[in-house]
């Protein structure tokens, strides 16, 4: 238990680094982390089913300003492994996933205002004009102060948290567990709703009712047209004029 519980630390250490910086958003959802949660358990088949569950409920959470509303990836690396060997239901993986979730915020919070000070180090390397100086406080340093943050909660609530949850849920009244559940399916409901507010703009509304007719008329799946969706979304971008452009 104890390395499946190391890799599952290592594997959100990885997964909520910006060394991905492109992919950081990818890497860090439920769904990816449920294949490599998988492999570790040996189950890859559970882990996919929590793995969804908990991506509709994160669907539409967006982080403005850099700042996450909760940490999915934190979330998934503690929920699915919980589940998978608790033997419990979707539901009560997505109860467990939220208080976990707004926990790695604060993680992510006091990982911001430890790292305040590197950024007066590196302001002092500037007026230096030592270059090497700002690319180790941008890049190494937080890579290497960060890992405690990052690997011990999910290394615990690894290693701790099936024999806690186990208790629990054996001294939880059966109306509680009910409660959980229901809750646990409309949270997932939540996230397309968050989803539909961005996809319900007006100038996204005829894209909508595009893909919707080719899959119904074409047969296409929606593997194929989330990838001509994606083309689209690329070609429509690039061909956008940037707002200083309009303006002038």
């Amino acid at each position: 238990m104890i390395i499946q519980a190391v890799l599952v630390g290592l594997l959100y250490y990885v997964a909520t680094n910006r060394i991905w910086y492109g992919f950081s958003m990818l890497i860090r959802q439920p769904l990816s982390l449920a294949v490599f949660i998988g492999l570790i358990f040996g189950d890859m088949q559970t882990a996919l089913i929590m793995g969804a569950t908990l991506q509709m409920m994160y669907l539409g959470a967006i982080a403005p300003g850099g700042n996450i509303p909760t940490d999915e990836a934190l979330a998934a690396c503690v929920a699915i492994p919980i589940a998978i060997q608790a033997h419990v239901g979707p539901e009560i993986a997505v109860a467990i996933a939220v208080p976990i979730g707004l926990l790695g915020v604060l993680l992510d919070e006091l990982r911001r205002t430890l790292f305040t000070g590197l950024v007066h180090v590196a302001d002092k390397r500037a007026e230096e004009g030592d270059a090497k100086g700002i690319r180790r406080l941008a890049f190494v340093y937080p890579l290497l102060f960060v890992f405690p943050i990052r690997f011990i909660p999910a290394f615990l609530a690894n290693y701790y948290g099936v024999d806690a949850v186990q208790s629990f849920m054996g001294a939880v009244p059966n109306w509680v567990l009910q409660g959980l559940g229901v809750a646990g399916n409309i949270l997932p409901a939540l996230g397309f709703a968050l989803t539909m507010v961005i996809i319900g703009k007006r100038n996204f509304i005829p894209f909508f009712i595009l893909g919707f007719f080719v899959v119904a008329y074409t047969g296409i799946s929606i593997v194929g047209i989330a990838i001509f969706a994606f083309c689209m979304a690329a070609i429509y971008t690039h061909f956008q004029p940037n707002t200083q452009q309009r303006q002038g």
